[in-house]
C-alpha cells in the first residue's frame, strides 16, 4: 500500500529525471521601450538546467562578456522609438498629449513600425544568411516575445507549426494574446479597463461606453490597417503564431483581477533578482550623509515638460536638503546642475534594483512602466508616477486607486506639483501601509515567478500535447454575433418589444377612448343635420341641436298663445252683438 501511495511521486520524479537537454529557440524582436531584457533571467535559468539556447534578441547590450556553454547569441538592434515618433516635439521641446483612442492607433503603429525597423535594418541584412542557417535547425521548443501580439522573426523559422511555442508578454492580457492562444476571450469590457486607458476600476456609464469603443475598435484596426500593411513585410500567418502557453508579466497587486484562460500563467516580477548586489562604496558614502532617507529618480523625458521639468526637479531637490537624491541621467540630453544632496548616475536595470533594495529609500519617481512599478512593490517603495504613453496611464491609475503612490498629470505639472507629490509620499502613512500589504502579497507565492516560468517551459518540452486542449478553436470560428450571444439575446428582445408595443397600444386606447366616442356622436349629429337640410327649405340651421329643439318648442307655444288670444277676442266681439239684438 505504501508503495502504491508513492507511485505518483516516482512517476513524477522519473519524468523530470528523464527530461533530456533540449534545443530551445528564443526570439525577442520588441523595441527598446518594451524592455526586451526582461526575459534574460528565464534564458539564464534554462541554460543553468543544461538546455542549449539560440537567442536572437534586441535587448540593449545583453551579449555575454565571455563564451557560455550551450548559448549562441545574436543581437539585432531595433531602433524604433515610440516617444520621439509620437509624443515628443523637438522644436520647441515639448511633450505632445494624445487622447486615448489615438493612442490605440499608436499601439498598433508601434507593432508595424518596430517590425519594419528590425527587418529592414543593416544588421539584419548582413546577418540574414547566417541566421537562416541557424533557424533551419531542429528545436524542441520556441520561446517568443509577443508583447505587441506579433513576432517579426517567426517568418524565418521553418517548420515552427510542428513545434510547441511558448509566448512571453511584458504587457497586460489583451484580446490579441487570446487570439494567439486560440482561447476564449475572458475580458469583459463592462468590468475590465482597457489596457492603455485611464478608466477607473469602478466604471460609470460613460466610462463603460469609452471602454467598449476601445475594445471593439481593435478588430477594425486589425482588418483595415494592421494586416494589409503587415502583408507587405512578411507572411501574415507567420506573424501571428499559434501559442500553447503565455507567460504574462502581471500580478494582482498592481493589475486588476480577471479570469485568466488556463493557457495564461502570471509571472509578474520575472525580471527581479533573487539577491541584490552591494552598492559601490561612493554611493553608500553619499547616502549616509542624509538622515531623511533616499529618493531615486528615473524620468528620462522630464526635459520635455513645457520647460518646467528641470526647474521642478531643482525646486524639489532644493526644498529637501536632508534627503539624498539619486538621479538616473542615462537618457537625459542635458545634465542637471550640481547640488550637495544630488548624485547623478548612469543606471541600468540591475543597478536600479540594487538602489531600490536599500533600507532607507523613501521614494521612487518614474513614468509608470510595469517593470519599475513591480520593483517598487517588491522593495516596498512608494512612487510618484508621471505617465506619458500607452500602458503607463493604466498603471498610474492602478497606483492611485491602491494608494501605492501619487499620480501626476502632464497638464497639471509645474514647479510646485512635483515637490507636493514627493511631500505626500514621504509624510502620509497610508502609502507605507498599503505598500506593506502589497509587498507581502507580491512576495508570498507558492513558487517564484522564475521557478514557475522554468517549470512550464520544461513541461511544454516534455509533454507538448498536454496543452493542446487549452485552445478553443471553435470559439474563434464563431462570428461576432454568436460569440457575444447577440443572436440569443434577440429572442427576449423581440418578446420585450412586443410587450412594450402592446402596453403602449393599451394606454393609447384608454387615453383616447372618450375622445373617439365623442367624435362618433358628432359624426352622427352631422349626418342628421345633413338629412334635415335636404328635407326643409330653411337656409339657416342652428349648429347646436338642443338649441334648435328649444327654439321650435318656443315657436309652437307662441303660436298656441296667439291662437288662444284671437279666439278670446272673437268671443268678446260676438257677445255685444248678441246683446244688441236682444235689446
Amino acid at each position: 500500500m505504501r508503495a502504491l501511495c508513492l507511485l505518483p511521486v516516482f512517476v513524477l520524479l522519473g519524468r523530470f529525471c528523464s527530461l533530456e537537454a533540449a534545443n530551445i529557440l528564443c526570439l525577442v524582436s520588441t523595441a527598446k521601450h518594451n524592455n526586451p531584457g526582461w526575459s534574460k533571467p528565464l534564458f539564464d535559468a534554462l541554460l543553468a538546467n543544461g538546455h542549449s539556447l539560440l537567442v536572437i534578441s534586441t535587448a540593449p547590450n545583453p551579449e555575454p562578456k565571455k563564451q557560455v556553454d550551450g548559448l549562441v547569441y545574436y543581437h539585432l538592434p531595433n531602433e524604433y522609438d515610440v516617444m520621439k515618433r509620437h509624443f515628443l516635439l523637438e522644436e520647441p521641446r515639448e511633450y505632445i498629449s494624445m487622447v486615448t483612442l489615438n493612442q490605440l492607433l499608436v499601439w498598433y503603429e508601434v507593432l508595424l513600425g518596430s517590425c519594419r525597423a528590425l527587418l529592414n535594418s543593416d544588421t539584419m541584412s548582413s546577418k540574414r544568411p547566417e541566421l537562416t542557417a541557424q533557424l533551419s535547425m531542429e528545436y524542441d521548443l520556441i520561446i517568443t516575445d509577443v508583447t505587441q501580439g506579433i513576432e517579426c522573426l517567426m517568418d524565418s523559422v521553418s517548420g515552427w507549426r510542428s513545434k510547441p511555442v511558448l509566448g512571453l508578454s511584458a504587457g497586460k492580457l489583451t484580446p490579441d494574446l487570446m487570439s494567439l492562444l486560440r482561447a476564449e476571450n475572458t475580458i469583459n469590457a463592462a468590468r475590465i479597463p482597457h489596457y492603455i486607458s485611464q478608466v477607473p476600476k469602478t466604471m460609470g456609464f460613460w466610462n463603460r461606453l469609452h471602454n467598449h469603443i476601445m475594445y471593439y475598435a481593435e478588430p477594425l484596426i486589425h482588418l483595415v490597417i494592421t494586416r494589409p500593411v503587415l502583408s507587405e513585410l512578411m507572411k501574415t500567418e507567420n506573424a501571428f503564431p499559434k501559442l500553447q502557453l503565455v507567460l504574462l508579466n502581471t500580478h494582482p497587486t498592481l493589475d486588476y483581477v480577471q479570469n485568466l484562460p488556463p493557457g495564461v500563467i502570471e509571472v509578474g516580477g520575472l525580471h527581479i533578482k533573487n539577491q541584490t548586489s552591494p552598492l559601490p562604496t561612493y554611493i553608500q558614502e553619499f547616502t549616509e550623509k542624509f538622515f531623511d532617507g533616499i529618493v531615486y529618480i528615473n524620468m528620462p523625458y522630464i526635459e520635455y515638460m513645457n520647460d518646467q521639468g528641470l526647474k521642478a526637479m531643482y525646486t524639489m531637490i532644493h526644498g529637501n536638503p536632508n534627503v539624498a537624491f539619486i538621479w538616473n541621467v542615462e537618457q537625459l540630453e542635458q545634465l542637471p546642475a550640481k547640488k550637495p544632496n544630488l548624485l547623478t548616475l548612469h543606471v541600468n536595470q540591475s543597478l536600479q534594483q540594487d538602489i531600490l533594495a536599500m533600507q532607507y529609500v523613501k521614494g521612487f519617481l518614474n513614468h509608470g512602466d510595469s517593470f519599475s512599478l513591480q520593483e517598487a512593490i517588491h522593495y516596498g517603495v512608494p512612487v510618484v508616477v508621471l505617465p506619458l504613453k500607452l500602458e503607463e496611464f493604466n498603471n498610474a491609475q492602478r497606483v492611485m486607486e491602491r494608494n501605492l503612490g501619487v499620480m501626476l498629470q502632464v497638464k497639471e505639472f509645474n514647479q510646485s506639483s512635483l515637490s507636493d507629490a514627493l511631500t505626500r509620499i514621504l509624510d502620509e502613512e497610508r502609502f507605507i501601509s498599503a505598500l506593506h500589504q502589497a509587498q507581502l502579497k507580491f512576495r508570498t507565492r507558492p513558487q517564484s515567478a522564475l521557478e514557475l516560468a522554468v517549470w512550464h517551459a520544461e513541461q511544454l518540452i516534455a509533454e507538448p500535447r498536454l496543452f493542446k486542449h487549452f485552445a478553443q478553436t471553435e470559439t474563434l470560428a464563431q462570428n461576432f454575433f454568436v460569440a457575444n450571444s447577440l443572436d440569443v439575446l434577440t429572442v427576449p428582445l423581440i418578446v420585450l418589444l412586443a410587450a412594450v408595443v402592446s402596453l403602449a397600444n393599451l394606454v393609447y386606447v384608454l387615453y383616447t377612448g372618450g375622445s373617439k366616442r365623442q367624435q362618433t356622436l358628432e359624426k352622427a349629429v352631422l349626418k342628421k343635420r345633413k338629412k334635415s337640410k335636404k328635407s326643409s327649405p330653411q337656409t339657416f340651421t342652428p349648429v347646436n341641436v338642443t338649441l334648435k329643439l328649444e327654439t321650435s318648442e318656443l315657436l309652437e307655444d307662441l303660436n298656441n298663445e296667439i291662437l288662444e288670444g284671437e279666439e278670446e277676442l272673437l268671443k268678446g266681439e260676438e257677445k255685444p252683438l248678441e246683446e244688441k239684438k236682444e235689446d
